[in-house]
């Protein structure tokens, strides 16, 4: 007699897995060689905390921007205002003391001074950002949005105990006009007020053009 129970019956796997279907509103595509645009433009930077876009990297039908956040300790700084710095940092959902701050800020109608939001400012004056809210949020993938999309999606980070490294990526969908444009950063908890940065959209457009697949079939 076996002491372990067998294990249970696996489910039959199917001949062919569903083929997975990219919404270009959500990211980029994955199969595709981007056109990169260099940017290494500084969208905000304090004596703890710098907000840098380091390249664009542009698609047929949108473009990701690739972003890197440093915080350091600074000279004299506290234990509890870099656990505050830390906080914002790594933004942990599960995080008592963040969770409280968002609903506190729910209650009086403001979003959480700990959301890091960005934003882009098109040349007609029209806006989108990261905290829009679509009426079909809680369906995937969704109708096709009317309005543009911007999206922040995490990449990674790290933290040596005085540093704290992350990475993000926006997504802009659909690819914005030739022209001029401003990318839009306010992070209140760690000091950045809203702040605009221009950027080139004919170099985008540019880019978007040199774009090509991995393989030709």
């Amino acid at each position: 007699m076996d002491f372990f129970p067998p294990p249970r019956p696996r489910d039959e796997e199917p001949d062919e897995e569903s083929a997975f279907t990219r919404v270009p509103w959500e990211d980029a595509p994955e199969d595709v060689i981007g056109g990169i645009v260099p940017l290494e433009r500084v969208l905000a930077r304090n004596d703890h905390l710098a907000i840098v876009a380091t390249q664009a990297v542009a698609y047929a039908d949108g473009v990701e921007i690739r972003l890197r956040l440093r915080a350091r300790r600074r000279p004299g700084m506290g234990r509890d205002e870099w656990a505050l710095v830390s906080r914002g940092m790594w933004g942990y959902d599960d995080d008592p003391w963040q969770v409280a701050a968002a609903e506190e800020a729910a209650a009086q109608g403001r979003h959480p001074d700990g959301l890091l939001r960005f934003g882009v400012r098109f040349a007609d004056g029209s806006v989108v950002t990261t905290v829009d809210e679509r009426d079909d949020d809680d369906e995937w993938p969704g109708q096709r949005p009317e309005r543009p999309v911007l999206s922040l999606n995490e990449e990674g980070g790290g933290s040596s105990g005085e540093n704290i490294d992350s990475e993000y990526a926006l997504w802009l969908w659909p690819l914005p006009p030739p022209q001029l444009f401003e990318l839009a950063v306010e992070w209140p908890l760690l000091g950045v007020d809203l702040t605009f940065t221009p950027l080139d959209g004919a170099e985008i457009a540019a880019a978007a053009a040199r774009a090509r697949p991995f393989w030709d079939s």
